[in-house]
């Protein structure tokens, strides 16, 4: 459909500005008095073409009132003179126009104006519009984030099982956008707890899917892979850490979701102190032993997601009194300080020897606070988090 263009000028150069624009298609409204003007502005043009004349003629006002109607409406103006005003005197009496018509005799220089800046006007309302579709965007993205994210947080333990045997404590730190980290602490039965650290790589969407589809694959109550119920006593079998790692290997090739996540599993007794663990790819679990002797655990295989390239090997570790084990993921020794320099391993292990006297959940804390001291207060750029256990006999 052809622009509306609002004509303001009196006398016979109106007319012929008039002729030029309908001859060219467009659709226009004339008025030859200012206050008509005005009332033509209801009808919402595309364009205003005012003469100045009729400003220079009016009080101090009433060219207020109308400019103020003129750019509450947002209507682009063009100012020309049907009598000779000079252009400066112009300016000063339209500073709000958007250009000039310096000679309106002439059609092609008139049609040449309108059409810039009608140009100009459509590609403003473009941009405009794509604005506002990437702000509307932008806050779905947000809005997806901040869901996974609630749903990612909703998954991590909220309560410790009962076992006087063992005092785990925990602590996790978001990183800005929504990261792959996820662990959990689950009685199986009776004589054995789990126990397990995943990190999916990547951030967002859908590293937040992943760890959701391996929160359920991990679930006791599916079946599936930690947990098979039989029909004769002892009624369940809960296979082993390495048996566990070979499922999830099958279960979740790289095809699948083109993502790989580590992860550190184990089974705990509380009855003997015994664990028995086995690592895809992750960071290593950590003891620290009641006399102040670090050890790692390193049995394992690759990260999940690679096909069964290497088998998994399954280990154990026998706590005594006092002794304590960590699994953590690598957003702890990767956080980065405002200098650039990561936190380290070596810090790390220091620090967990250093806390080995106090209560684990406080040694959690404190070292969370060292963390975000370390990083001088700034968000991290992974999800930090780390799972604490010690072993009281």
């Amino acid at each position: 459909m052809a622009e509306k263009i609002l004509v303001a000028c009196a006398g016979s150069q109106g007319d012929r500005v008039v002729g030029t624009l309908k001859r060219s298609g467009y659709r226009v409204l004339q008025a030859t008095v200012l206050e008509a003007a005005r009332e033509l502005l209801r009808d919402m043009p595309d364009l205003m073409l005012l003469d100045a004349e009729l400003l220079g003629q009016s009080s101090l006002e009433n060219q207020q009132v109308f400019a103020s109607d003129l750019q509450t409406v947002e209507i682009p103006c063009l100012r020309f003179s049907s009598n000779g005003i000079g252009l400066e005197r112009m300016r000063v009496l339209t500073p709000w126009a958007s250009a000039t018509i310096i000679d309106p005799g002439n059609p092609i220089h008139v049609l040449e104006q309108v059409e810039l800046l009608l140009n100009m006007t459509r590609l403003a309302a473009e941009r405009s519009l794509a604005e506002e579709r990437l702000i509307a965007r932008q806050f779905e993205i947000e809005q997806g984030l901040s869901s996974a994210a609630h749903i990612q947080r909703s998954l991590l333990p909220s309560v410790r099982p009962n076992a006087e045997a063992f005092s785990f404590a925990w602590q996790f730190l978001p990183c800005e956008t929504v990261g792959g980290d996820l662990f959990n602490l689950v009685k199986l039965s009776e004589d054995i707890l789990m126990a397990y650290l995943i990190d999916v790589s990547g951030h967002g969407v859908s590293s937040a899917m992943v760890t959701v589809s391996v929160y359920q694959s991990l679930a006791a109550h599916s079946g599936r892979l930690v947990k098979r119920l039989l029909d004769r006593p002892p009624y369940c079998q809960i296979p082993g850490p390495a048996e566990v790692l070979t499922g999830l290997d099958r279960e979740y090739p790289y095809e699948r979701f083109e993502k790989f996540f580590t992860i550190v599993y184990l089974l705990l007794e509380p009855a003997t102190g015994k664990v028995r663990y086995c690592n895809g790819g992750h960071p290593l679990p950590i003891v620290i032993r009641a006399d102040g002797t670090l050890e790692l655990l390193r049995e394992g295989g690759t990260l999940i997601g690679m096909g069964g390239l290497i088998p998994y090997e399954e280990g154990e570790v026998q706590l005594l009194p006092g002794d304590r084990l960590y699994i953590y993921s690598d957003g702890v020794t990767e956080y980065f300080s405002e200098a650039g320099e990561l936190f380290g391993e070596q810090r790390l292990f220091d620090y967990l020897l250093f806390a080995r006297t106090l209560p684990v959940a406080l040694g959690m804390e404190n070292l969370m606070a060292s963390l975000r001291e370390f990083g001088g207060g700034r968000a991290p750029s992974d999800d930090v988090s780390i799972m604490g256990v010690e072993f009281a006999g």
